[in-house]
């Protein structure tokens, strides 16, 4: 319990993300934004800022949907020598929550019949593309790639810059192996393979992966700020990265747009959230990109995929987790990386999700940041259960 979720006092200093001198993003109504303005009960105020104080960070920003209700807030500051709170606007590195959109994208392909997941890599191989295959074993295949069980390295085994590596370089490593683990078989987590995933659904959409994730998904849903490719205007409104790092500019990050390239802001993910946690039965997408393909005790061995607790089951990207006596079942997605950490959470069942972005990159942060946004879930959850309680 959050014990009166943290003493009222922890509220101090919270901002809320539409700050007049932040107006609303051109897709978002004047109704949208006074939700977004709206206040919380005071003990989710203080159980949010929790999160924050778990971090460790010099800054934070947070989306929250519980149902219809939809908050996003920012907390310290923008950099060492920005004293600015940041708030809905200001852009952040997703890092490997890219991979929910590329497996957004997949399932979009797959209700829309345009590809299946039981399709084989090579289907979508570029011209001369090989992809290697056990004697008398499985292909590699979508759905390998995107629950992470193609038996594929972490990151591209040449030891190229992801963000330099082109599908070109890709394709080449892979047409020249002669044999890779059986498909399937092991849960391993992998950059490269979403970044095959990536070539390939650019494949299946006739069109670069980038211009395939806006025409699809991010330019309907009003994303204006979740892409590879930020102009110099959105680099303006960015947070620094870990300050005890080493900085990380803000560039093209399109080579690896599917597996940790994209940048976005609280603001994106409170409407892509919204999205994901929509009333009314889920569409055909929404059921495939929100399903559990392998149970854990199917694999031989998982590896890579604990960061937030240990995994019970794996989805498109998404990591799932059975309910418990005290919290329902939940997906969940972690990201780091370039000076950044990320987190998303939801509970489809009770459309209660949370979103966090910080600058703090020691990855023992991520764990209690990850505990106490599925604690606001748990809460949230169990109140939307009990109507009288809230």
């Amino acid at each position: 319990m959050l014990r009166a979720l943290v003493a009222a006092t922890l509220i101090v200093g919270l901002a809320d993300c539409r700050r007049a001198s932040t107006p609303p993003p051109p897709s978002a109504g004047p109704a949208l934004a006074l939700r977004f303005e709206a206040p919380l009960a005071a003990g989710t105020e203080a159980a949010l800022k929790r999160i924050y104080l778990q971090s460790e960070a010099r800054g934070m920003v947070l989306a929250l949907v519980d149902g219809d209700e939809v908050a996003v807030r920012g907390y310290g500051r923008m950099g060492p020598a920005d004293p600015r709170r940041p708030d809905g606007a200001t852009l952040v590195r997703l890092e490997s929550l890219s991979k929910l959109f590329a497996a957004d994208l997949l399932a979009r392909f797959v209700a829309d019949g345009r590809v299946r997941l039981g399709d084989p890599l090579q289907a979508h191989a570029p011209p001369g593309g090989r992809v290697p295959q056990t004697p008398n074993g499985p292909p590699i295949t979508l759905l390998d790639l995107a629950t992470h069980t193609a038996g594929l390295s972490r990151n591209l085994p040449t030891g190229e810059d992801e963000l330099t590596a082109t599908e070109a370089d890709r394709w080449a490593w892979l047409s020249k192996q002669r044999r890779l683990p059986v498909p399937g078989r092991y849960a391993h987590y992998s950059n490269f393979g979403f970044d095959l995933l990536g070539d390939a659904l650019g494949d299946a959409a006739g069109e670069p992966y980038g211009a395939a994730l806006k025409s699809r998904i991010t330019g309907p849903l009003g994303l204006t700020d979740t892409t590879a490719r930020p102009t110099g205007a959105q680099c303006a409104r960015m947070m620094t990265s870990d300050p005890r790092r080493r900085d990380w500019p803000c560039v093209d990050q399109s080579g690896e747009a599917a597996s940790g390239g994209l940048y976005s802001t609280a603001d994106d993910m409170a409407l892509w959230l919204e999205h994901e946690l929509a009333a009314g039965p889920p569409g055909a997408r929404r059921r495939i990109s929100q399903a559990l393909y392998l149970r854990r005790g199917a694999l031989a061995s998982s590896e890579g995929l604990d960061n937030a607790g240990p995994a019970d089951a794996l989805g498109l990207a998404w990591v799932g987790h059975a309910a418990t006596a005290a919290r329902p079942a939940i997906l969940e997605k972690t990201g780091g990386g370039d000076g950044f950490l990320s987190y998303v959470v939801i509970a489809p069942q009770s459309r209660v999700g949370v979103f966090v972005a910080f600058n703090n990159a020691s990855g023992h942060r991520l764990r209690p940041v990850a505990e106490a946004a599925d604690e606001v879930v748990a809460q949230l959850a169990a109140a939307r259960r009990r109507p009288s309680d809230r």
